[in-house]
């Protein structure tokens, strides 16, 4: 078995990460700077020539998915365990007022992520759990080439922490720049090693 490269891709924007509302799962539709951004994905990452594109459930993530498939010429498949984090009762807050609000909270959630769980949410150590799951029946069925995975910010950034890092130190840093989407080398019996990030153009209006 070959080498596998995992193209991560994060959902493109929506209303609500434009307003700089924590979102999780909630379904929402991309905007029209995130159907652009989606394109420009899509025209990027073409030259990995992928062969297969996969995203979670919530309704952004497959609209980029989809889009990113139609650029390629492959059909988008949703993989339930790739769905993003669940923030519970912290959805649609924007960050000011979840740093209001919940000051205590906020300081302990940005200086240890894996230590909180959002009320009736997910906690990150579960989603890990849940995502490396995903990622591995997707690794196992890849069996070398490039794949597609489209995913939430924060699925994004734990991703990148298991995959890449060994540990959730970098939390924070993966999910402030997912606007750029990322190429993991995964050896076919062996960690995974990170190539450069590489930053789209976004479309501007």
């Amino acid at each position: 078995m070959s080498m596998t490269q995992l193209i991560l891709v994060p959902t493109a924007q929506t209303d609500w990460k434009a307003q700089g509302r924590l979102a999780g799962d909630t379904d929402l539709p991309l905007n029209e700077q995130g159907h652009r951004q989606a394109v420009a994905f899509g025209e990027a990452i073409a030259s990995y020539r992928p062969s297969a594109v996969h995203g979670g459930p919530e309704k952004a993530t497959k609209q980029t998915a989809t889009i990113i498939a139609n650029e390629l010429r492959l059909k988008a498949k949703t993989a339930k365990d790739l769905r993003e984090m669940d923030l519970g009762h912290w959805e649609g807050l924007t960050k000011e007022e979840f740093r209001e609000r919940f000051s205590k909270v906020y300081r302990q959630w940005r200086s240890s992520p894996t230590s909180i769980e959002p009320p009736e949410g997910e906690a990150v150590v579960d989603v890990a759990v849940r995502l490396q799951r995903g990622v591995r029946k997707i690794l196992k069925r890849a069996e070398g080439g490039a794949v597609v995975l489209t995913l939430g910010q924060y699925a994004f950034a734990i991703i990148r922490c298991q995959f890449e890092d060994g540990g959730f130190d970098r939390f924070w840093d993966h999910v402030d720049a997912d606007a750029s989407w990322h190429v993991l080398d995964i050896p076919p019996n062996g960690p995974a090693e990170a190539t450069d990030a590489a930053t789209p153009e976004n479309p501007q209006d």
